[in-house]
């Protein structure tokens, strides 16, 4: 293995509207690579300015997107921005409300090493766990006991440049969500392993849960309070859109994946629509997310399907 020494690492951090945590993730990130790069996508809370600035005052370079692109955009700019530039030899990607572990980029290499010393293909290594959650494991089958991921989430992925070179950067036209999805699918379908990186823990901000309750009631499964992640209808319009031309993109590469894939978010799914307060506008967002996934249509939601969701 080389020392850690010689291997140069930088991250970028995608943010929109952060709070003064920001400040506190960057600084950790700052402390574990050579270079940190952090892309604003076009904020607008009165707060986002002086908190860019004090990055800024701190090193820390900052890019500004010419307006609202949407996560993987975000990310491909700050990515673009260190191949321009100082051509690391890995980069990882993070969200604004993400804060990895001390030791979390070395453990990460470590991982990598030892895949690739076994004379395994690495396309990327992801998170173990985020905020004590563990990442779904697919199989071991690395050699190096080492499972696969299953459907990682984006913050944390830490991605060889070779991988990029290879496969190309995020999907932009998904906008937010499946990106990370998207990206695994298409490093898998290239013929690299997506590994789970051993003690690679992150503390991050877990969405809005609510409880199913039937008739005032909480429901329980097991023993345990049955409970949901919530979406905005937005989102819902996303999920559904980029999960449906997920599976008409790599059906045919890897159907056991997708279909394992959609059987989970099946099962979010009907909690969901089932005990959201707003479920018409939920029913409504996921419709027109299929119906323009079926047209072809990506990037940034309207303004249009954006206020008609809201007057539901």
């Amino acid at each position: 293995m080389t020392d850690r020494r010689q291997r140069r690492i930088a991250a970028v951090i995608a943010a929109f509207n952060p709070d003064d945590d920001l400040l506190a993730h960057a600084a950790a990130i700052r402390a574990q690579v050579d270079e940190l790069v952090v892309v604003d996508d076009c904020s607008t809370a009165p707060d986002a300015a002086g908190i860019f600035s004090r990055l800024t005052q701190d090193g820390i370079t900052v890019l500004a997107m010419p307006r609202n692109s949407g996560i993987a955009a975000t990310l491909n700019r700050g990515v673009e921005e260190l191949e321009a530039t100082t051509r690391p030899e890995f980069i990882l990607t993070f969200d604004q409300d993400s804060l990895p572990v001390a030791g979390y980029v070395d453990n990460a290499l470590a991982t990598y090493d030892r895949a690739t010393a076994a004379g395994h293909r690495v396309g990327f290594v992801s998170a173990e766990s985020f905020s004590g959650h563990r990442v779904p494991a697919m199989s071991i089958g690395t050699g190096t006991g080492q499972p696969e991921a299953f459907d990682p989430m984006q913050s944390g992925f830490f991605v060889p440049a070779t991988t990029f070179a290879a496969i190309g950067r995020f999907e932009a036209g998904f906008f937010i969500d499946c990106v990370d999805s998207e990206f695994t699918a298409r490093a898998r379908a290239a013929g690299y392993s997506v590994l789970i990186g051993a003690g690679c823990a992150v503390e991050h901000r877990l969405g809005a849960r609510l409880p199913a309750r039937l008739f005032g009631r909480q429901l329980r499964f097991k023993g345990n309070e049955l409970s949901f992640n919530y979406y905005a209808p937005f989102r819902m319009y996303y999920i559904v859109r980029n999960g449906t031309v997920l599976i008409r993109r790599y059906w045919r590469r890897n159907p056991a994946w997708l279909l394992r894939r959609s059987v989970e978010e099946s099962k979010a799914q009907i909690l969901r629509f089932t005990f959201s307060p707003d479920r018409s506008s939920l029913v409504a967002a996921a419709w027109q997310g299929l119906l323009d996934a079926v047209r072809g249509r990506d990037g940034q939601i309207s303004n249009d399907l954006l206020n008609r969701f809201r007057a539901r």
